[in-house]
């Protein structure tokens, strides 16, 4: 399976990601209507990026009252959103959070990775958001974990 890895030090904090996520989604630029959030902290500062992780054994799916949440074969987390009473269950539930609620829709969503053509990666102008192999993500992410450790900086992921 693929996913969505950000570089942070590559991330300017544009906010084109999430524009365009919203008007993908949503049919409007608002980004707080998108599926994948910059966080901030002390100004323009980028903390870090949320989206939907589709986890290995995801707590959402547990956690929906209704049952309409299911992991797929090719390792997506999709969900029937027309089902969707909101109860906020798999928000809560969300280790990374991820899951927002969509007004329009009535419903709480997570990042599809637009179903393995990711728009943000497209639009990201420095190159920060990439669509790569979950393993070999998996691979680099401990070795700069590793890399940092050994330096004595901060983890940034």
């Amino acid at each position: 399976m693929k996913m969505i890895c950000i570089d942070r030090a590559k991330c300017s904090g544009c906010g084109a990601c999430q524009a365009l996520c919203a008007l993908e989604k949503r049919g409007r630029m608002q980004p707080g209507e998108s599926r994948i959030r910059l966080r901030r902290t002390g100004g323009p500062m980028l903390q870090y990026v949320t989206y939907c992780q589709h986890c290995a054994d995801p707590e959402c799916v547990k956690a929906c009252l209704k049952t309409i949440i299911h992991k797929e074969k090719d390792g997506l987390v999709v969900r029937k959103f027309d089902e969707c009473f909101a109860c906020s269950a798999c928000e809560v539930a969300c280790p990374v959070g991820a899951v927002v609620y969509d007004s329009g829709k009535d419903a709480y969503m997570t990042c599809d990775l637009c179903r393995g053509d990711p728009l943000c990666v497209k639009v990201c102008p420095t190159g920060a958001l990439t669509f790569v192999d979950a393993a070999q993500s998996s691979v680099e992410r401990r070795g700069a974990y590793a890399l940092q450790k050994i330096e004595g900086k901060e983890w940034l992921p």
